[in-house]
């Protein structure tokens, strides 16, 4: 008997099996014509949340958003940390030259609720998920009082 883990691996690799058989056939030309470049109109940076599919949400096809995600959508203030989140919006801007920047959050939120409790002891055991949502602390404090509840949790 396969292992849960087994199982979800198998139906990862079929996913990918069905796209190279099916999917990736049916959009040949579309998959061509993005091995030479992209030129997406929109840097879309949300959620890592696994409900979230930006391009399901916006029913755009590959090429058409540059996506960032992190946990909790979060953008650091310029300069603080240099990384992903900042790296990704320079080349976004300076070279793909996007036209539209959207952040994109979304209800029930564990990081956004997590942000209201940052000295939670819960975070004695994910002192990196604590550093990063304090880049947020800023953006927080001036919706003022602000509960888990109001993130929709």
């Amino acid at each position: 008997m396969k292992s849960e883990i087994e199982n979800s691996l198998i139906t990862l690799l079929k996913g990918v099996q069905h796209f190279d058989d099916t999917v990736y056939e049916e959009h040949r030309e579309l998959f061509e014509s993005l091995a030479e470049g992209q030129s997406p109109s929109t840097l879309f940076i949300t959620c890592s949340d696994s409900r979230i599919n930006p391009s399901m949400i916006t029913q755009t096809a590959p090429g058409d958003l540059f996506i960032v995600r992190n946990v909790g959508n979060i953008v650091p203030p310029h300069g603080e940390m240099l990384g992903a989140v900042s790296s990704a919006i320079e080349y976004a801007v300076l070279v793909l030259k996007v036209k539209h920047i959207v952040v994109c959050g979304h209800s029930n939120c564990g990081a956004m609720g997590a942000l209201c409790d940052l000295n939670n002891p819960k975070f004695d055991a994910m002192p990196t998920v604590q550093r990063w949502l304090r880049n947020a602390e800023a953006a927080r404090a001036a919706l003022g009082p602000f509960k888990a509840e109001d993130a929709g949790l």
